[in-house]
């Protein structure tokens, strides 16, 4: 029952535009709530992640999170930065197995997970935190069974242009404080759309 009711797909992007610096390691833990249709209506599931980024040389940062049936992979690098902004790019590729499935998901699946990160930061002097936006989409390739049967075809490909806004509030000795939500629509590809997904939450990193 635990791993039904926190296996899910994450969606969660909780990535600035600042690569970490070589040799830096980063460690995350976060709580989410992902709400995904069932039927006709859409269910709150919690969804914890624990989550890891290491620098490996300037702009360039290798990392990775997991939740209880799933994890993805990615690298971040730096595009440009210019005063209080920043932009980078991140490729990942996620793998899971989703118990709880709807009409947007099946039993297993991989995705395919370009970002592109947009980032403005706090002044040293302001309250306010850094706030960052991420373009989000995806492609994920989806099984085709299911542990508690919904909406299912044969497995397809199924394209979300997601999307996510963060805000991270800097703490003593390196630590921050996210919040973040996520919006990703749904298409399947031959099939049309399908109702959406929404994710939000918040995490510790240090």
């Amino acid at each position: 029952m635990v791993v039904a009711l926190s296996g899910c797909a994450s969606y969660s992007s909780r990535l600035d535009a600042t690569p970490l610096a070589p040799g830096d390691g980063e460690l995350g833990f976060a709580l989410d709530m992902l709400v995904v249709e069932r039927g006709r209506d859409h269910i709150p599931l919690p969804l914890p992640e624990v989550s890891y980024r290491r620098g490996l040389i300037p702009g360039l940062d290798i990392g990775g999170k997991a939740h209880l049936t799933g994890t993805e992979a990615s690298v971040r690098l730096a595009l440009a930065e210019r005063g209080r902004v920043a932009l980078a790019a991140d490729a990942g590729l996620a793998l899971g197995y989703e118990p709880v499935t709807n009409n947007t998901t099946d039993l297993v699946y991989a995705r395919t997970l370009p970002r592109f990160i947009a980032e403005l930061r706090a002044h040293p002097a302001s309250q306010w935190p850094t706030w960052i936006a991420t373009a989000a989409p995806s492609l994920t390739f989806t099984g085709p069974v299911t542990m508690f049967r919904g909406i299912t075809d044969a497995a397809r490909f199924i394209l979300r242009p997601g999307a996510a806004v963060a805000a991270r509030w800097p703490l003593e000795r390196g630590r921050a404080f996210w919040l973040e939500v996520t919006a990703q629509p749904a298409y399947a590809i031959g099939d049309g759309w399908l109702s959406p997904s929404y994710q939000g939450g918040a995490a510790f990193t240090f």
